[in-house]
């Protein structure tokens, strides 16, 4: 049997506020299930979301900050790889190298007896080249030649000096032998690349 808007008058008024109260919790149920939860679960995943763009541009806007001083770096960074270019030669510039090298002694009043380069020893990024050296002259001309080759654009040392069989000379001057070890080096760029091309290969 309907209930009939006339009929409510006739009931309780405990009754009334009983109904009211169940009506209301239907209400508030049906609003949190069918609205409120999604809407909820929206803006909480929207606030992390937010939270992870504001984070990002707080490292963009620090980045943008010091985006000067990172250039600066880069510039400098990239002058000082060129001059170790400069001072590093590759295998094709070793012959020259090693020409100028000789030459840098004959200019200095030296007379070469031996000139031979031992053989590479290899490192993690470049390579040794050590040239034994054996030469004929006056202690100022060997300390001429140390001295043009300490200021030369190449990195070249001189080790395990020795001076030997010393000969008086005109003009007071002794002559003496000296043999020493003149070392340069390069890069292994090309070395390094060639092992991966090689497994490459062995992939095909």
């Amino acid at each position: 049997m309907a209930l009939k808007l006339g009929d409510l008058s006739k009931v309780p008024p405990r009754q009334k506020v009983l109904l009211a109260v169940l009506f209301c919790g239907l209400v508030v149920t049906g609003y949190y299930y069918l609205y409120y939860k999604e809407a909820s679960q929206r803006i909480d995943t929207m606030e992390t979301q937010l939270a992870g763009l504001q984070s990002k541009i707080r490292e963009q806007q620090a980045i943008a900050g010091n985006l000067r001083s990172f250039q600066d770096e880069v510039r400098r960074l990239e002058s000082q790889l060129s001059l170790l270019l400069e001072q590093l030669p590759n295998s094709a510039e070793i012959p020259s190298l090693l020409k100028s090298v000789s030459d840098l002694g004959k200019e200095s009043g030296l007379d070469f007896l031996r000139f031979a380069p031992t053989g590479e020893i290899k490192k993690d990024f470049y390579a040794e080249i050590p040239v034994s050296i054996s030469v004929n002259g006056d202690y100022h001309s060997f300390a001429l030649f140390t001295d043009k080759v300490a200021h030369y654009p190449r990195i070249v040392n001189l080790s395990n000096i020795t001076f030997s069989s010393p000969k008086p000379s005109g003009d007071n001057l002794v002559l003496v032998t000296v043999n020493c070890t003149a070392t340069t080096y390069r890069f292994l760029e090309q070395q390094a690349a060639a092992p991966g091309a090689g497994d490459q290969g062995k992939k095909q």
